[in-house]
């Protein structure tokens, strides 16, 4: 029904206006409605719903506190300058959302954050999206899935411990793959500056890791070193750094002989491991090979 203006006459007393009972039937047909609109005919309801349509727009008015309003329908919603409760809950149905320059704060999103086409635009004061921690013991994360969502890879921080705040920065050139301590890559047009490799001190008669880069052997006596098979192409250096007897090395498998004796302090061997025929010697400094 639409709304029924009272006929007020052109002045007062003219007898051109409505009577009592014509103007009282409109003010009850007018409550009617809005009571059978906005609850059960007779009781107003506690929560408001507005219900729109395609070709008109809903909209807010500036300066309207609302809590607990559904809007149903195909309509556009606009809030402008509104001030949302605590306790606010704004429910659509099929309906558009628009919030122009407006706060939220601590909002909580159900479900998936999406657009209707193009990225996904994040303008931050600061030009910096932040995932924070959870204050004790889980760092902030950002997962990446595959295509099926089946399953990604994780972004992470280092640990609240290790007192890291730094800045990575992504490389140059054209599109590329990461590489990591663990991957198998070949590296292309690099320059390794300062280059170091880790060491192994080692006393006495044992066994010569093929963890790290150098083994620096002191020896104690006539000592027997054992040498487990590596990787392919991995090389290994070992150096005697002091003499307290010959030191002699025994690979597990080994292309060049045997044995590798070490006499004096600085007598060193390099080593490269190749496939099926083990360690191959690369350079020989002072030392017996049998």
């Amino acid at each position: 029904m639409a709304y029924q203006a009272l006929g007020l006459g052109s002045v007062a007393n003219d007898g051109t206006g409505d009577s009592l009972r014509t103007g009282g039937d409109k003010v009850n047909d007018n409550f009617v409605e809005i009571y059978t609109k906005f609850g059960d005919g007779s009781t107003l309801a506690s929560n408001v719903n507005i219900t729109g349509n395609a070709a008109t727009a809903t909209t807010l008015a500036s300066s309207r506190n609302i809590a607990g309003v559904a809007f149903n329908g195909s309509a556009a919603i606009a809030i402008a300058s509104t001030n949302l409760s605590d306790t606010a809950s704004i429910c659509l149905a099929a309906n558009t959302l628009t919030l122009t320059n407006k706060t939220l704060t601590s909002p909580i999103v159900g479900g998936d954050v999406t657009t209707a086409s193009g990225n996904l635009l994040i303008n931050s004061a600061t030009q910096i999206v932040e995932v924070k921690g959870d204050g004790s013991s889980v760092e902030g994360m950002i997962k990446l899935n595959c295509h099926a969502n089946s399953h990604g890879q994780t972004i992470k921080p280092q640990p609240h411990s290790a007192s890291v705040t730094n800045t990575s920065l992504l490389p140059a050139g054209a599109s590329s793959t990461l590489v990591s301590k663990v991957s198998a890559d070949i590296l292309t047009n690099k320059t390794l500056a300062d280059l170091k490799t880790s060491v192994q001190t080692l006393s006495g008669a044992g066994a010569i890791d093929v963890v790290t880069g150098v083994t620096e052997v002191t020896t104690t006596a006539a000592d027997a070193l054992t040498l487990a098979n590596g990787t392919v192409g991995q090389i290994k250096i070992i150096v005697m750094k002091v003499d307290g007897g010959d030191g002699t090395i025994t690979p597990v498998t080994f292309a060049g002989g045997s044995t590798i004796t070490m006499n004096d302090a600085g007598d060193s061997v390099m080593l490269t491991y190749a496939t099926t025929i083990g360690w191959v010697l690369v350079a020989n400094n002072g030392c017996t090979i049998a």
